[in-house]
């Protein structure tokens, strides 16, 4: 008799596992500690929804914090269900979601649909300009503390009279003064930041009730990963959406949400069965990367937060070798004790490469004596959160040139690549051209044909614009039946680009294998509509994150921050900084809040938890960060870890251990300002 047909989609799960894939219809909280394998039971679950509950793939929803989680999750369901019965099933980012969303939608909103999103660089050159159109100095008030006041309020759903109406401080007024100048700008410029691509989405619902019936009945089913990480908007865009089905199933866990900076609101989760009612509960337990030891030491330092869900991970990887916590001298000491025990774990077969290996630091900052070290030892490195491909000089400039080609209005990118190459075209010429495009409300596009008018400027000026204009006349109507590639290949040309990067010289060389990079790039596009692939393109990579560019098969080791590594794993963690006021943060500690201290604790956990097989954690003595040399306690979360387990080394014995119990950290520690 022949056994059974195995069951690619139920019969690798665990019980748990299991149970939260096969759940019918209602809300679902899947409580997934890290390495639970959520991934898996999101992915398995939309194909148990195609095959066994006949939803149509095109009705469901999946929404990722990252790109390389959305490309993760499709290219698994292409293996569970073939690519023919996944249809138009959308995965992707909120934010391209909202994207794709306004795509249609937006002149509801007041948005055309041909808008341009503004990546971080291009939302603070915007916000420069809002300043100085609003006399607000910039030496008094920072830019990037108006970009984050801004931000978070977007967050919130709020607006610049919101803001003005309920100020905290003298910063408060400036940025709502500030920030309605700059929303203008973007306006202006037929452009919206990345907040904005969440809080017009909010705003088309909460404002057209045909928009929201039509959105609602396409989604007859809603699944949300890195739930912990939500905001204000993205927890009533879901609202919103979930309607009256209330089909929305959640993954998280809240001992990793580490993002409030950003706006995340570790509540999300911990009161999803307040907000749902008849919610679902899976706890996803069994953990499948890293050693039971591990685990036990992450749970002894997590579970001294009081606002979390009870969870105890286990794991078949029973016991595994101890955890090392190492005292150094200094920062350089640090970074040597990491060096050479990368060497011995290379040299007794623990660490099968660089590769295996990541360093994690509590800020960038305390990257450069790790790096200096690094080099000196001769130990390959990459670091995450670098300089971004995206955001290389002639990188830009080429998206810049694309960029208006799509979009005529925008002046940000014309700014750009006016005079690159050189054109004789300096700020005068560029001031005089918005100039006289406001004075006569044409676009910049429109203005460059027109040059010969700007009686601002003189002969040689004019006809230099004019012939700048000619030229993106010509590529943009050649944009319409050009493969996104054969545009790149003209732009490049026509604009004289790569006679002016191809200089002879061998950054010249690299500049220009940049661009061929950004072509290849490019190809991935070329099976889309001719008029679909440009737009695609410019959103895709507007919306790109560091972790996105992540290069996990590159051989170096990984340098990166404690929140920067959240979603990777790596045989080897070495976690540094381990000190009061360098983590947990100088900030958190200094504002006095429980709940500051509770998320770094929670970062803690994640930074453990990455951790496969050997995690060491490394303190100093001494150290110099922003130019201040401070003798700093070690971290109370040391203090947490198990007694059994863990291996001191150093002149860490555990008499001194002991004492760390002793510490008043509020009065003991040397206190220090982040510069």
């Amino acid at each position: 008799m022949m056994g059974e047909m195995p069951d690619p989609i139920l019969d690798p799960l665990n019980a748990e596992q299991r149970e939260a894939v096969t759940h019918g219809d209602g809300p679902l909280l899947i409580l997934a500690g890290a390495g639970s394998g959520k991934t898996r039971v999101l992915t398995h679950r939309i194909a148990y929804l195609i095959r066994e509950l006949a939803v149509p793939a095109s009705a469901i929803l999946a929404v990722t914090f990252t790109n390389k989680a959305a490309r993760e999750m499709r290219e698994r369901l292409d293996r569970l269900v073939g690519k023919e019965r996944l249809g138009e099933l959308t995965v992707g980012t909120f934010h391209a979601f909202c994207a794709r969303l306004l795509r249609r939608d937006g002149p509801l909103v007041g948005i055309d649909r041909s808008y341009a999103i503004y990546d971080e660089a291009d939302q603070r050159a915007v916000l420069r300009q809002a300043m100085t159109d609003t006399n607000a100095s910039e030496k008094v008030f920072a830019p990037g503390a108006i970009a984050n006041v801004i931000s978070g309020a977007k967050n919130e759903l709020a607006g610049p009279a919101d803001l003005a109406a309920n100020p905290k401080g003298q910063l408060d007024r400036i940025a709502a003064i500030v920030w309605k100048r700059y929303d203008e700008l973007l306006r202006e410029n037929n452009a919206v930041d990345f907040d904005d691509l969440l809080l017009l989405a909010c705003r088309l619902f909460e404002t057209s009730d045909l928009a929201l019936e039509r959105w609602q009945d396409r989604y007859q089913h809603i699944l949300v990963d890195e739930y912990q990480d939500t905001n204000r908007a993205q927890y009533v865009l879901l609202r919103y959406l979930a309607g009256f089905r209330q089909n929305l199933a959640v993954v998280g866990d809240d001992d990793q949400s580490v993002f409030s900076w950003r706006g995340a609101n570790v509540r999300n989760i911990l009161d999803f069965e307040r907000d749902y009612p008849n919610a679902k509960v899976v706890k996803l337990e069994q953990n499948y990367r890293s050693t039971q030891r591990i685990l036990d030491a992450a749970h002894s330092v997590v579970r001294n937060n009081a606002a979390r869900k009870e969870k105890k991970l286990w794991t078949e990887r029973q016991g595994g070798a101890d955890l090392v916590v190492m005292q150094a001298y200094d920062e350089q000491h640090e970074a040597e004790l990491v060096a050479r025990e990368i060497e011995r774990l290379q040299r007794e077969g623990e660490a099968h490469g660089t590769r295996d290996v990541a360093v994690l630091y509590r800020t960038n900052a305390q990257s450069r004596p790790i790096e200096d070290t690094f080099r000196a030892f001769g130990l390959a490195y990459q670091i995450v959160g670098g300089v971004s491909f995206y955001q290389r000089r002639e990188v830009k400039d080429t998206l810049a040139y694309l960029r208006l080609i799509r979009n005529p209005q925008d002046a940000f990118a014309l700014a750009r690549v006016l005079n690159t190459p050189p054109r004789g075209l300096g700020d005068t010429s560029r001031s005089a051209l918005l100039a006289f495009a406001r004075e006569r409300e044409l676009s910049v596009g429109d203005a460059l044909q027109h040059a010969d008018q700007i009686t601002a400027l003189q002969r040689r000026q004019q006809e230099a614009l004019r012939a700048f204009g000619r030229v993106m006349t010509r590529l943009r109507a050649e944009a319409e039946g050009r493969e996104l590639p054969r545009l790149i290949d003209d732009v490049v040309a026509q604009t004289g680009f790569t006679a002016y990067l191809r200089d002879g010289t061998e950054e010249g060389e690299e500049r220009w294998a940049n661009v061929l990079e950004l072509r290849t790039l490019s190809e991935d596009y070329a099976a889309l509509p001719q008029d679909e692939q440009l737009p695609a393109f410019l959103e895709e990579i507007a919306l790109v994150s560091d972790v996105d560019e992540y290069q996990d098969a590159k051989p170096a080791a990984t340098l990166i921050t404690m929140h920067a590594v959240k979603g990777l794993e790596f045989p080897v963690v070495f976690m540094t900084g381990m000190e009061e006021g360098v983590f947990p943060h100088v900030r958190a500690i200094d504002s006095g809040s429980e709940a500051e201290i509770e998320e770094e604790r929670r970062l803690c956990y994640v930074g453990i938890t990455r951790a496969k097989d050997r995690c060491f954690l490394t303190y100093a003595r001494r150290r110099t960060l922003f130019g201040h040399t401070n003798m700093n306690p070690p971290s109370r979360f040391l203090m947490e870890l198990p007694t059994e387990g863990v291996e001191m080394r150093g002149n860490v014995e555990t008499e001194e251990r002991d004492s760390w119990a002793e510490l008043d950290w509020e009065r003991d520690r040397t206190r220090y300002e982040e510069r």
